[in-house]
């Protein structure tokens, strides 16, 4: 049976199966890019790209304002195959309700899963990822956390690609030919 996740959109990605095998991960703050999320916005926690936990981020509704997010272990049944194993590490996105956007999550450390396993946080940060250096060709005014993308153009003037300069100078060139020098063999 799926979780009652009917406060977001159907095409959501936060929807999971109940597991008898749960871990729990509190948050003191969950933030995006800074500013603390709202009522209305999820936490939701993940194998890879399968979903396996996820809570609606009421902190009214919360045990001294500090959410949890369940986090579904793989019980053996057929509809937890891919879910949390002990050791391995959950990863979290957030749900903006107000934007309707999905943030990839970084929590400010790292639990591994346990079966009953209660792990307190500090801080879950929200960010949109790419490349923020602003003299690279592929920078993303909007990445507000840098992903290790950032490329650079290659001496024919495409990012990212693979053309050199040759020994003598030119770009793609042939370097030096059979007589030692630069250029083509001319006979």
């Amino acid at each position: 049976d799926l979780s009652d996740c009917s406060d977001i959109p159907s095409d959501d990605p936060f929807i999971y199966n109940q597991s008898i095998l749960q871990a729990f991960y509190y948050f003191e703050t969950v933030a995006i890019n800074g500013m603390e999320i709202g009522s209305e916005d999820w936490v939701g926690a993940f194998n890879g790209d399968l979903c396996v936990g996820a809570r609606k981020w009421d902190t009214l509704l919360c045990g001294n304002g500090i959410c949890d997010v369940p986090v579904m272990g793989d019980d053996g049944s057929e509809v937890t195959v891919g879910y949390m194993n002990t050791g391995e590490f959950p990863t979290f996105k957030i749900y903006d309700a107000s934007e309707n956007t999905y943030y990839d999550a970084v929590p400010d450390s790292e639990e591994p899963w346990e079966n009953f396993g209660f792990n307190i946080i500090d801080a879950l940060n929200g960010y949109i990822g790419g490349c923020t250096d602003i003299d690279a060709c592929n920078y993303n005014a909007d990445a507000t956390m840098d992903d290790d993308s950032c490329l650079d153009n290659d001496c024919a003037g495409e990012c990212g690609g693979s053309a050199e300069f040759d020994e003598c100078g030119v770009c793609n060139g042939p370097g030096y030919n059979a007589d030692g020098c630069c250029g083509e063999v001319t006979t």
